[in-house]
């Protein structure tokens, strides 16, 4: 009955210790507006990744309401036009429109830019390389006219297999409806701008081999742990395939005894024919061990591994000449802010702020949100878990003289 107590103790306790403060400086805020603020590796170790615990205070200590930007990732889109003639076969009721690929690119779609319609037509295509012999491609497909009610032309994409013909033909059926007034043809391209990853550079590597297994071992500790997104590897070896896991070290309590395992988090594979760079699952460590598999090989020579960090960053509304701080408290709850609404009307160019002078705080000294009142504080706390061990304490004790009691 002691030991269960004191174990109740011990981790009421420990729920207490493992709260962490954290505070940095914002810095000078020279327009008033909406701000971006990036959560360096730094903020989100202490945070333990979890932003619930994220505040941002004004010079008199009220929370400054945030939302999350953790996609800065952009679509740009460019059009390439291609040339087309037409041609209405008023006879057989039919629109033929011949598309030239000069370049003989690879091709499974066309945009057609087309006066606004809502007809319904019939169409088939097919491909040749010298205007004379045609092959098909897709037969008897419909085609439903998108009404634009603010607009005069409507865009229409229509798909095919995959070919590199030097022409293309559409052919629309008028038997029902009047031809349609194509206005252009061509193709967007998609292209993708992604923000830069947020390298972590705080980490130290230990380089071991096992000859037995055959098997090389990265153990990579960070100063602190860390939220890894991504890795790269810089190898020297001019051609090599190898099979790789990250492994990390776990331990886990089975009938009261603790035994330590490593738990298998990511499979990969090392090839001199690709980049070597590797997206991951959500990893939280403080240290992790990345096995290599050298069967009968050398180990391999590795010049360089990075880890890196998708940007997070915080929007909110800052003023000029207000002095703001930024704070991690782990006894907080997820905020709920009105700003999450309107997430979207926020665009990437907004002017940055940068946290500064970021260090863990002593909560005895320095008050977090709006001076806790008393029950809020540790003190209070305490003096909860003595209370809840004296009144355990007198019902065990009790319990312990009522079955001696019973024995005699």
């Amino acid at each position: 009955m002691y030991k269960q107590l004191l174990n109740i103790f011990l981790l009421l306790s420990t729920a207490t210790m493992v709260s962490q403060n954290f505070k940095g400086t914002i810095s000078e805020i020279k327009q008033s507006g909406f701000h971006k603020i990036l959560l360096s590796p730094e903020v989100r170790s202490a945070s333990l990744s979890n932003t619930n615990y994220f505040r941002i205070l004004d010079s008199k200590k009220n929370e400054v309401p945030y939302v999350l930007l953790n996609d800065e990732s952009t679509i740009q889109s460019s059009y390439m036009p291609f040339h087309f003639e037409s041609v209405n076969n008023a006879k057989d009721s039919v629109s033929s429109i011949i598309i030239e690929n000069k370049k003989k690119l690879k091709l499974n779609h066309f945009t057609f830019k087309i006066a606004n319609t809502k007809v319904k037509k019939n169409y088939s295509i097919s491909g040749s390389n010298d205007k004379k012999e045609w092959y098909g491609l897709s037969t008897n497909q419909l085609f439903y006219g998108l009404n634009e009610a603010e607009k005069t032309t409507v865009e229409q994409t229509f798909p095919f297999p995959l070919n590199d013909y030097a022409f293309l033909k559409f052919e629309f059926s008028n038997k029902e409806s009047l031809p349609l007034q194509i206005l252009d043809i061509g193709l967007y391209n998609h292209l993708y701008a992604t923000a830069p990853q947020i390298e972590i550079t705080d980490f130290k590597i230990k380089n071991s081999t096992d000859k037995e297994n055959k098997t090389t071992q990265l153990t990579v500790t960070f100063h602190t742990p860390q939220h890894i997104e991504s890795m790269a590897f810089n190898i020297e070896n001019d051609v090599f395939l190898r099979k790789a896991k990250i492994l990390v070290n776990k331990t886990q309590t089975i009938k009261k005894r603790t035994e330590n395992y490593q738990d298998h988090v990511f499979n990969f594979e090392l090839h001199s024919g690709t980049q070597n760079i590797f997206e991951l699952p959500y990893v939280f460590e403080k240290e992790i061990i990345i096995e290599i598999e050298n069967n009968d090989n050398p180990p391999l020579n590795i010049k360089q591994i990075k880890f890196y960090q998708k940007p997070l960053y915080v929007i909110c509304n800052l003023q000029h000449n207000e002095t703001y701080e930024a704070i991690i408290d782990t006894t907080l709850h997820k905020p709920v802010y009105d700003l999450i609404n309107f997430k979207s009307n926020f665009s990437s160019g907004l002017p940055q702020a940068i946290i500064t002078n970021f260090r863990k705080i002593n909560t005895e000294n320095e008050s977090s949100i709006n001076n806790k009142s008393f029950w809020q504080t540790n003190t209070f706390m305490w003096i909860c878990i003595l209370l809840a061990i004296i009144v355990i304490g007198y019902f065990a004790l009790g319990l312990i003289k009522d079955l001696k009691n019973q024995k005699t």
